[in-house]
């Protein structure tokens, strides 16, 4: 019996597959006035983007909730700063006194003392040769004055490298200081995140007092002034729902709102919501009536040749394959 039962269950899902209808077929509609295709579609934003953390740190304010209405370049959340203004004021400092140093340093009277040194000796040495020329003073004399002399300049030559070597390393220290400054003042600057585009704020994701790291979504803003129905389309019908082509759109809303317009993309990639191709129709929004998940009815409408092409090769020969219609070439 249990046999039986499982046959009888096989036949019926063999005899119910064989009655499915195509994805071509269950979009084509036939009436008194003709043959159409119906798409089913949903409403989307025609801009939608991401508000991320410019910095990472501290949210100290929001100013704008979801569902407020805000213009391009409006703050819309603040971090809290008081870490990098102190940081800032710490580094100016830091700025002035090494600024101060270098100066110091630059301008010391310590190469003035020295070369004045390596002068009294060089004369004093001049002085020694003269009376060792009249017999005045012995050589020994004469040896510890070129070695006072040359050690005096030794010792100048030694200062002005070391002079150098100081300045250089503090000029390393200034520009590594400025470097630093100016990425804490940038930083200061991103501590407001702005509008980049005109519209309304759909989403926000933290609180005052949330910490969050940089590049972390923290919400999204949408813009519908223009709204954008996307369609599913099965691949059979794609040469009928071509850019530019003429559709008429139900939107299941309260009142019902219908409209016509053309066709202004038509996607080959599979989209992800729909598992299909889709086309695209963009849509003036006044009032906002159409908002985003709105489900709508896409009818395109076709040519009397296109209306024969897909009565004879979907309707009236529901068993031909999609690679005999499509290698007739439409």
């Amino acid at each position: 019996m249990r046999i039986f039962y499982s046959i009888l269950a096989l036949l019926l899902l063999i005899s119910l597959s064989g009655c499915a209808k195509s994805a071509e077929e269950k979009e084509i509609k036939e009436s008194k006035k003709g043959v159409t295709l119906r798409l089913e579609g949903e409403v989307y934003p025609s801009v939608q983007e991401k508000i991320v953390a410019t910095m990472d740190g501290k949210i100290k304010k929001l100013f704008v909730h979801p569902g407020d209405k805000v213009k391009k370049n409006q703050p819309l959340i603040a971090f809290d700063t008081v870490i990098t203004q102190f940081d800032i004021e710490k580094t100016q400092k830091e700025l002035e006194y090494l600024k101060e140093f270098r100066r110091f340093v630059k301008n010391s009277r310590a190469s003035n003392v020295n070369l004045a040194l390596v002068n009294i000796n060089r004369l004093n040495l001049e002085r020694l040769a003269k009376l060792r020329a009249r017999g005045y003073t012995d050589a020994k004399e004469i040896d510890n004055a070129k070695a006072i002399y040359a050690s005096s300049l030794h010792n100048r030559y030694a200062q002005q490298e070391l002079r150098r070597e100081k300045l250089h390393s503090l000029d390393e220290r200034i520009s590594l200081v400025v470097n630093q400054l100016h990425k804490l003042q940038h930083t200061l600057a991103m501590s407001k995140i702005y509008s980049d585009t005109s519209g309304f704020i759909d989403t926000l994701t933290v609180q005052p007092g949330d910490y969050v790291v940089k590049g972390s979504k923290l919400g999204t803003l949408i813009n519908i002034d223009k709204v954008v129905v996307k369609a599913g389309v099965a691949p059979g019908l794609l040469p009928f729902v071509k850019k530019g082509k003429k559709v008429k759109i139900d939107f299941i809303t309260t009142p019902p709102y219908h409209t016509e317009a053309t066709i202004s993309r038509v996607s080959m990639v599979i989209d992800p919501d729909f598992k299909r191709m889709t086309v695209e129709i963009e849509i003036p929004n006044k009032n906002y009536l159409l908002q985003p998940g709105t489900k709508a009815l896409v009818t395109v409408h076709l040519t009397k040749e296109e209306q024969e092409f897909i009565k004879k090769n979907f309707i009236d020969n529901p068993n031909k394959s999609l690679y005999e219609v499509k290698s007739q070439n439409f």
